[in-house]
């Protein structure tokens, strides 16, 4: 057989098989797939949304990942409340680099078991949040799922605490 038809045939095969090995997920992909189904069977949602802006920023922050327990459907109205970190420490802010970035405060009993969360939590945990909508984490997942381990009991306390139902 001529030589030209073998290359031929191997061209043909990469064209075909080539795009569909490009849709193939990931590694890093996969991983978060695992931890987005790893939270689903706890009942936590995954959203991708933008992080409100810091009174320093320039520009509009990107989209990043939302781990989230919604509200409660017979819950009462929660004013919300965002926990950010920024990339300094001062002592106006809440707890070292972590500051509030609404009027709102959480109660009480949220605020200290925040407090007490918020030295376990890594650097890719941005943001912390309550509003209507449920209790939220705006976290880059870069680690795995014993952080989101650590993040889901946190959502669930938080929960618990500022979903107070009507009586």
């Amino acid at each position: 057989m001529n030589i030209w038809f073998f290359i031929i045939l191997i061209l043909a095969f990469a064209i075909v098989i080539g795009p569909i090995s490009m849709l193939r997920p990931s590694p890093a992909q996969q991983r978060k797939e695992q931890l987005r189904l790893h939270a689903s069977k706890q009942g936590v949602r995954f959203s991708m949304r933008r992080l409100p802006m810091l009174k320093t920023d320039m520009d509009q922050p990107a989209t990043v990942p939302v781990y989230y327990l919604p509200a409660l459907p017979n819950a009462r109205d929660v004013p919300e409340w965002i926990l950010m970190r920024t990339t300094y420490v001062h002592e106006g802010n809440f707890y070292q680099e972590w500051d509030w970035q609404t009027d709102v405060r959480p109660s009480d009993a949220a605020s200290s078991l925040l407090k007490s969360y918020l030295p376990q939590l890594p650097a890719s945990v941005l943001a912390i949040s309550c509003s209507n909508l449920g209790v939220s984490v705006f976290w880059m997942e870069k680690e795995g799922a014993d952080v989101l381990d650590l993040l889901i009991e946190m959502l669930t306390k938080l929960h618990k605490i500022d979903s107070p139902v009507n009586d």
